[in-house]
């Protein structure tokens, strides 16, 4: 795809993709490849490999580019393929980003730097993104999740990163309604914001969004994809309704359990989730029925 066709598809819902591992803890490509066929050709925008719910922190840059490789060969235009290439320093993370489009990322998902939290401030933020931006070919996307990496960039450090050449967007995972409309207010005309907690998507593509990030889109992704077709139709009624569906498989599976609860809740759809790679502790046969649960109250009176 030509930079300007990618562009104009940074849009709609993709489900952050698991990361499978095998009984000795190693990745299993086997079922990563069985999982994203689940996710093609049914409406969504493309998938992100190596983000949050993939477990990135826990992946080396050798795993990392192992699943770009798999994942190209199964996600084709027009869906992307986004890839998460974060590091802490700035050459760690223009060299994986690199690798990374060397094998076929159609999208950079780059978190920010946090490790020196203290540090990470408007001019060394922007430091960081001109170079990796100026690095790479393909579009970079600022990845602002501050319940993990206790950065909160102001709305207006995210409006200068916008001015960037060659950075396009955010994934914008905070939840916070009120931070993304500010945001969005700010960030200069083009610039995409992606939200990455389903619990607010309908008001956020309201505000001006373009589409979402969504753990809950590994294995409800008709729901997700519902919400977002119905609101493009002014569908608002059906918007609501997916909206109102969505939020409990956010408030009683993503926020209690984390990528343990997405794992869980794949399995319980049919997809292979599995154990997350320690120290991240699987759930316990009570939480795993909280998850059967939620699920169930999310689709209840539903035709399909």
């Amino acid at each position: 795809m030509t930079r300007k066709e990618i562009l104009a598809h940074i849009k709609g819902i993709f489900p952050p993709a698991v990361t499978p591992f095998d009984r000795r803890g190693e990745i299993d490509t086997g079922l990563f490849r069985e999982n994203l066929r689940r996710l093609t050709d049914i409406g969504l925008s493309g998938v992100l490999v190596a983000g949050s719910t993939g477990e990135a922190p826990y992946l080396s840059e050798r795993e990392r580019l192992r699943l770009v490789g798999v994942a190209r060969d199964i996600v084709r235009p027009p869906e992307l393929l986004v890839v998460g290439t974060g590091l802490e320093s700035t050459a760690a993370t223009v060299r994986l980003s690199r690798e990374a489009v060397a094998r076929g990322a159609d999208v950079l998902l780059v978190l920010t730097p946090n490790y020196y939290k203290a540090r990470m401030n408007a001019e060394a933020l922007a430091g960081h993104y001109r170079v990796v931006a100026a690095s790479v070919s393909r579009p970079v996307i600022i990845y602002s999740i501050p319940q993990f990496t206790g950065l909160n960039p102001e709305p207006e450090t995210i409006a200068r990163l916008s001015r960037i050449p060659n950075v396009e967007g955010l994934k914008e995972s905070s939840g916070n309604i009120q931070f993304v409309r500010a945001v969005l207010r700010k960030v200069r005309r083009g610039f995409r914001v992606l939200v990455g907690s389903v619990s607010i998507l309908y008001d956020a593509l309201r505000a001006g969004a373009v589409g979402g990030v969504l753990g809950q889109a590994n294995f409800a992704p008709d729901l997700c994809v519902g919400l977002y077709e119905a609101f493009l139709r002014g569908r608002t009624r059906e918007a609501r309704e997916f909206q109102r569906r969505l939020v409990p498989l956010a408030q009683k599976i993503a926020l209690p359990f984390g990528v343990s609860g997405v794992k869980a809740a794949l399995d319980l759809c049919g997809g292979a989730g599995g154990p997350p790679r320690p120290p991240l502790l699987p759930l316990s046969p009570a939480q795993r029925q909280a998850v059967a649960d939620a699920l169930r109250e999310a689709r209840a009176g539903l035709e399909y």
